[in-house]
């Protein structure tokens, strides 16, 4: 056990004594009531982070007004009078084991503070304070207030957007910093002296316009006198170039903005800062031994693994199950078309109540796996779970399948890190019998004569059938990602979804000349799948050159001919084709198994459904909780 590492020293903050260093921050799990009040689902939801061991647990993005709050449903209302009822439970069920229960005040108003009335401005101090009350009431020991991300609170500080001219706009520093301080007293007054105030800023916007470090910080020097806590983050929401910033995407490094607490200790604040952005415990630990904050909040690592906090102090890291901030926890739409949360390697997350107990198998039962892919592995370690002894057949002698090709471009670090500890986690569970380098023919998986069979071969890639296809000079994008084949200085990407995209990323970056073309309109394309948007915009940036709506008609030694939107061929010069057209489930192998026996399970790529590590950790999952 590592008790005396960094992150698990008590920290004093304000009235209150946080066991330690690590800081559930806030998020949305929309798992509340349309009208914001507090179901089952949301309290087992938060409670599972308090009993595994999180020294603040904060309640996510909670709207103070009416007005935001029709705009924001599933999430906590605390506009409504009547949420603490429910809110109760939920701060009895974190208090249960020890932790800090805390609550994010937010409000998103799409008006600009010059569009407020003064009575207005003084109504939306009312109401912060209001929620605060109510937060205090309901057992909570600290409020959050969100000064960040440009909403409605940080606005009022920001010269760019606040352009009023009374004493509530930016012609003096006092003026910039009225809004703020009347509300932070206004909250403090109606919670007292014993519980605690964290706010949460940006440590700079990063637009030109926006609010920058050293503003940040005369304003976090003006507020640290009334506040316990300082939360510190990047970006606004409203400046779509710094999104990123604010939810990190998979390309993005880690940790994100531990640069800005950094600035901020330094400076030498009064108060404990803390830094969020894309942090594991190793980051966590490394960032507070070494004096860059005092405390670290995450959210998407708890998601990935709720239990790594247990399993750092244990000294078995290498266990952690890692997220690989692919974006799905955020949704879609998540204000638009809410969707409950859910996380693409944790298929349990967000189901609460539905999976809090892994419920055992019925005894003896014999269950094969043909598969060592994403979604084999995820069956056989829950099977595993379920106390059942699964044999798992893999015709490569290596665990992975796709999952390994999936992380084999060097811009994708999180699923490498997600193939690897899969890979590990199978290989290191006794109760998995592997059966690696062994294809499993139907006469085989006879002999194992299977109580239930879960059939998860995966996929093969779609080759076109056009001219030059089978040329020296064509590969697959995959191949050049995995380091089997050296491109050429000039290529031609055939396919703009994720792995083309990101392939061509890559390449770019190394000074390659890169085009890539794709059937469908750019449009389109960023309509499947909110991370192709991003790598499409990472791939422009990197020079990247895209033809949409250019269909490949036929390769030649040196090129391609791609025909346009209206039939017209377009020469394409290069010296190597790679192709990204997607993959094909593998129907014969699921064909040859069929009807070994009545209880039989289709999971992952080489189900009908086209898949990603999201759908195939699902599937494994509910396979093995199916049997």
């Amino acid at each position: 056990m590592s008790d005396n590492k960094a992150v698990f020293q008590p920290i004093q903050v304000g009235p209150l004594r946080v066991k330690n260093r690590i800081e559930l921050s806030p998020a949305e799990p929309m798992l509340c009531t349309k009208d914001g009040l507090v179901t089952p689902e949301f309290v087992d939801f938060t409670v599972q982070f308090a009993k595994a061991g999180a020294g603040i647990v904060t309640v996510g993005d909670s709207p103070v007004t009416q007005y935001y709050a029709d705009k924001n449903h599933y999430v906590v209302n605390l506009a409504d009078p009547f949420v603490t009822h429910g809110l109760t439970r939920v701060t009895d069920a974190i208090h249960r084991w020890g932790s800090i229960a805390s609550i994010e005040l937010n409000l998103r108003d799409d008006r600009l503070p010059a569009d407020f009335s003064h009575d207005e401005v003084k109504g939306i101090i009312r109401a912060f304070a209001d929620a605060a009350e109510r937060s205090r009431k309901a057992g909570f020991d600290m409020v959050m207030l969100h000064f960040g991300h440009g909403h409605t609170a940080a606005s009022f500080y920001s010269p760019h957007v606040n352009k009023r001219t009374d004493e509530y706009g930016c012609q003096t520093f006092d003026n910039r910093c009225r809004f703020a301080l009347e509300m932070i007293d206004a909250v403090r007054e109606r919670i007292g002296a014993n519980m605690a105030i964290e706010v949460r800023m940006s440590g700079d916007e990063l637009y030109p316009e926006g609010v920058h470090f050293d503003d940040a910080l005369r304003f976090a020097r003006a507020i640290e006198d009334k506040i316990d806590l300082l939360h510190v983050s990047a970006g606004s929401m409203y400046e779509p170039r710094t999104i990123a910033s604010i939810i990190q995407n998979t390309y993005m490094p880690r940790p994100t903005n531990l640069y800005l607490a950094k600035k901020f200790k330094e400076a030498g604040l009064k108060i404990p800062v803390v830094s969020v952005g894309s942090f594991d415990m190793e980051l966590a630990e490394k960032a507070v031994a070494e004096g860059d904050c005092d405390m670290v909040a995450m959210i998407r690592a708890f998601l990935a693994d709720p239990e790594m906090i247990k399993k750092f102090k244990a000294d078995k890291a290498d266990e952690i199950r890692p997220c690989i901030r692919c974006g799905a926890c955020t949704g879609e739409d998540p204000h638009g078309c809410p969707k409950p949360l859910r996380c693409s390697v944790n298929a349990p997350q967000g189901r609460q109540p539905l999976f809090d107990e892994i419920p055992p198998a019925k005894p003896g039962k014999k269950v094969v796996i043909v598969g060592g892919g994403c979604a084999g592995m995820e069956a056989a370690r829950r099977l595993s779970e379920r106390g059942l002894r699964p044999v798992l057949f893999e015709k490569d002698p290596q665990l992975g399948g796709n999952l390994r090709t999936a992380g084999a471009n060097p811009i994708k670090g999180d699923v490498r890190r997600y193939a690897d500890w899969s890979e590990r986690m199978t290989l290191r569970d006794n109760n998995i019998d592997l059966r690696l380098g062994i294809e499993a023919t139907r006469e085989l998986v006879l002999t194992e004569k299977p109580d239930a069979l879960i059939i998860a071969v995966g996929s093969d890639p779609i080759i076109p059938k056009v001219p030059g296809v089978d040329g020296a000079n064509v590969c697959l994008a995959s191949e050049i990602d995995r380091g089997l084949v050296k491109p050429g200085k000039r290529l031609v990407i055939v396919g703009a979804g994720l792995t083309g995209t990101e392939t061509a990323i890559t390449l770019a970056r190394e000074e390659h000349e890169v085009t890539v073309i794709d059937m469908l309109s750019l449009v389109e394309l960023r309509k499947r799948e909110k991370a192709i948007g991003t790598a499409i915009q990472l791939a422009s940036e990197a020079g990247v050159r895209f033809l949409e709506k250019h269909a490949l008609a036929s390769i030649s030694s040196d090129g391609l001919i791609a025909l346009d939107e209206n039939g017209a061929e377009v020469a394409l010069p290069c010296d190597t084709v790679a192709l990204s057209l997607g993959v094909r489930p593998r129907t014969k192998v699921i064909e040859e198994l069929d009807g070994i026996c009545e209880e039989t399970y289709v999971v992952g790529d080489c189900n009908t459904r086209q898949g990603n590590v999201t759908s195939a950790v699902r599937e494994g999952f509910y396979a093995a909780m199916n049997v």
